[in-house]
């Protein structure tokens, strides 16, 4: 399977992440100021033209107060649904 950040399963990470950005009621800047980057940094993850590394996914977890953990097991049930 060829690397791409374009997969069925980055796509499923961006949604995850997009979505608990939104239900923390926070807009890219505000999420962008938490994490110490660009706003244009935070639109490129959400709009699958970056990957996140761990390190940046626990960043972002964490700035939204959600635990990386319970973030990471929602992405993993969803993948797991999406190829069943």
């Amino acid at each position: 399977m060829p690397k791409t950040i374009f997969s069925d399963e980055n796509v499923v990470v961006v949604e995850v992440v997009k979505a608990a950005r939104i239900a923390a009621g926070l807009k890219q800047t505000e999420l962008a100021k938490r994490i110490k980057k660009d706003q244009s940094w935070v639109s490129l993850v959400e709009g699958s033209q970056r990957r996140l590394d761990v390190v940046e996914f626990i960043e972002m977890a964490q700035a939204l107060g959600i635990r990386p953990s319970a973030m990471l097991d929602e992405i993993v049930e969803r993948i797991a649904q999406s190829r069943r």
